[in-house]
């Protein structure tokens, strides 16, 4: 393998987006977010340790890794046992069920109880494993003869027979929904009592992967129910959930629970500090400048604010660079990769949507109210400031494009 291959994927690794934001934090590249609420949320828990709070952002703003380094500072105090779950790898978020969460809790309490001989505790551990991961059952079911169906026949000598059937029960991390909720409960405050004892430390759960949840009611009524649940047993969550939802459901949070936050994407066009902070980003990430200052500018302000759209620019940009031959990231790089990537983003658009994207590029306003507009802003494609001031933005990536479209269709 050659020195330079080596380089470039010691700077593709810099850059990866995708990988666990804990192993970023460890390679010392975590840069302390401008207006994070972060260290105001673990305050909040560790002086009330069984509350509940809800953390809303955009797809790609942080969300993950402020939960993350929250669980360090959370597990540093003698008396808290903070545990992440990102709930998206173990559930199909895209059809929650009432009670999934529950589940998944006392799964990870199971984990802290290991190998019991209490029998209250062992049928406890059965119910929650049953209703996280389904189980069969085998019962009798009396299966009709096939003549029985017809009328006017004779049947004192045609009779059926009973027949052990095997029955398959679907857990509640899977889809299908369970309307006895009692012996969840019940076996979940069993566990968690158990739990609590034998660590001798308050217990939080950070769920995570709930923002890629379209259906803000499902967040309610599933996942926002089921941590005021988990709360009867003396336990804390903080729950992060879709940007769009504190729109659609501002009245039932509010009545539902009293601590929640706004994590927005940063404006790198009008907020000094998001600068600052995007200046930092690359400081650590590449501190000999091979992306030069030029291209880390252009690259600020294509990503919008979006730090994961950063990321995979930056990536994107590099791969250009390699495959040009050169050992440096220029302009022309990102340009090559900023259309890749505004090609991406563009597919699968309905013309709707680009109405509604054509309209915020050319009269500069959006208000969001129908499930068109909540889609762009839960895709990104459009991007909510709130610092220095609130306002609406189509993604920089995406803005000549739209453009060009309205222009196109003006001069046709």
């Amino acid at each position: 393998m050659s020195d330079r291959l080596k380089f470039f994927r010691r700077l593709m690794s810099a850059f990866e987006a995708t990988s666990n934001p804990q192993r970023a934090v460890e390679r010392g590249f975590y840069v302390n977010l401008p207006n994070n609420p972060i260290e105001e949320i673990t305050g909040r828990v560790a002086l009330r340790p069984s509350s509940v709070h809800l953390l809303f952002g955009g797809i790609g703003s942080g969300k993950t890794t402020q939960l993350l380094l929250a669980q360090q500072a959370l597990n540093e105090l003698e008396d808290i046992k903070a545990i992440y779950v990102d709930v998206s790898l173990v559930a199909d978020i895209s059809d929650l069920q009432s009670g999934a969460l529950i589940a998944i809790a006392g799964l990870e309490l199971i984990k802290i109880l290991g190998d019991t001989n209490n029998p209250d505790l062992d049928a406890s551990k059965q119910v929650i494993q049953k209703v996280a991961y389904g189980y069969n059952e085998t019962i009798e079911k009396y299966v009709p003869h096939p003549l029985e169906t017809i009328k006017k026949l004779d049947l004192s000598k045609v009779t059926g027979e009973r027949k052990r059937i095997v029955v398959n029960h679907k857990g509640l991390i899977y889809p299908q929904k369970n309307d006895d909720a009692k012996p969840i409960l019940q076996a979940f405050l069993t566990l968690s009592k158990a739990a609590r004892l034998l660590v001798q430390k308050e217990i939080i759960f950070l769920f995570d992967g709930l923002d890629r949840l379209s259906q803000s009611k499902t967040f309610i009524d599933a996942a926002l129910n089921d941590v005021i649940e988990i709360r009867k047993a003396e336990i804390g969550s903080v729950l992060v959930g879709s940007i769009v939802t504190p729109y659609t459901q501002r009245e039932s949070i509010s009545s539902i629970v009293g601590y929640s936050y706004f994590l927005p994407y940063f404006d790198v066009f009008e907020n000094v500090e998001a600068q600052q902070f995007f200046t930092e980003i690359f400081k650590v990430r590449d501190p000999e400048y091979f992306i030069t200052p030029d291209a880390r500018i252009l690259l600020m302000y294509k990503s919008g604010g979006v730090l994961r759209d950063l990321m995979s620019l930056c990536q994107a940009a590099i791969e250009e660079a390699y495959m040009d031959g050169l050992d440096q990231i220029k302009e022309k790089h990102v340009n090559q990769a900023v259309l890749a990537v505004a090609r991406s983003k563009i597919i699968g658009l309905t013309d709707l949507s680009v109405d509604i994207l054509r309209k915020v590029v050319t009269e500069k306003s959006f208000s969001p109210r129908a499930s068109e507009d909540f889609e762009l802003l839960l895709t990104g494609h459009i991007l909510e400031y709130r610092y220095p001031r609130p306002r609406y933005v189509v993604h920089p990536i995406l803005a000549p494009l739209v453009e060009s479209i309205a222009v196109s269709e003006v001069n046709g």
